[in-house]
């Protein structure tokens, strides 16, 4: 989630925490690299769709959400947050993720709408695309 906002440039500050969606149970991994966390979802098959296989060096890639994606799954796996207007969606876009408006106008909205009929906070994902469309 914060870790692909960063790599995409979205995010200003430095991750310390690489977290990642899985099928399987959450846990938490501390290591001389870096905390990771695994946040469990059962949302079949959203959880497959926008991940992208970044080449990080000749003979290393990762698979990495979309900037869609990671802001989707952000709105999804933040517990408590309910967008109902566009002004919520703003201040957590632009105030709470610290995400340039240019950034959120190039967001592929065509892709992130065929994800909603199989995604967690359908509603919050609805008011985002009206949200983005309306910038």
């Amino acid at each position: 989630m914060e870790s692909a906002l960063s790599y995409w440039g979205f995010i200003p500050e430095r991750v310390f925490e690489t977290t990642s969606i899985t099928i399987r149970s959450s846990k938490i991994f501390k290591t001389k690299l870096g905390r990771f966390s695994y946040k469990h979802t059962s949302s079949l098959p959203y959880y497959s769709f926008g991940i992208r296989t970044v080449d990080i060096t000749p003979k290393q890639a990762v698979m990495i959400a979309s900037p869609e994606k990671a802001i989707c799954d952000k709105i999804a796996m933040t517990s408590g947050l309910n967008l109902r207007s566009i002004k919520q969606v703003m201040e957590f876009l632009t105030e709470d993720m610290r995400i340039d408006e240019d950034l959120i106008r190039g967001l592929n909205l065509d892709v992130i709408y065929t994800w909603i009929s199989d995604a967690p906070k359908q509603n919050s994902l609805q008011i985002l695309i009206k949200t983005i469309r309306n910038l």
